[in-house]
Formats: structure tokens, sequence, C-alpha cells
């Protein structure tokens, strides 16, 4: 079982969850999730594959080819702004 936080949009997609506890069954690689987040949580699987939220693993944006191992930190992280000017 691997955890993944969400943020924002995602958490609203979601049902309002802080976190899925999904099962990794067919991989241990990004695209794997991705596909398992297709299945049960389309919307959330469209917005990945459009760019929109990128998938982090141990707070490094990751690919899908990123191998994903027990302990490691995932989230979904949806846009966002903010910060200061220089």
């Amino acid at each position: 079982m691997i955890t993944v936080r969400l943020f924002g949009m995602t958490k609203s997609l979601a049902g309002n969850q802080d976190s899925l506890s999904l099962a990794l069954t067919n991989g241990r690689q990004v695209k794997d999730l991705v596909e398992l987040l297709d299945a049960g949580y389309p919307m959330i699987g469209e917005l990945i594959h459009k760019k929109k939220v990128l998938v982090s693993v141990n707070q490094e944006i990751a690919h899908e080819e990123t191998e994903i191992l027990d302990g490691d930190e995932l989230a979904l992280l949806p846009p966002f702004a903010g910060g200061t000017p220089w």
C-alpha cells in the first residue's frame, strides 16, 4: 500500500479526503499510479494527463518512469499561485 497526499482540487475530487491509500500491484512506477487513479478517480487521472496536476515523489516532481518505493512520500500537486515578487 502507498499513501498519496491530496491538495486543492484533487482533495475535492476525492470526496475531501486528505490522502488515498492505494495498492500498486501491476508495477511500481508513477505511470502505474496514474493508471490506478484513472480507474478509481478518472477526473484526477485526466488532470494528470493534461499536466494540470503534477505527481511528486519525495518532494520532487516525478516523471512516468519514476520508481515508487515503500516509504516514499507521494503527493498530487495542483496549480498554485503566490509567493512574493523579487
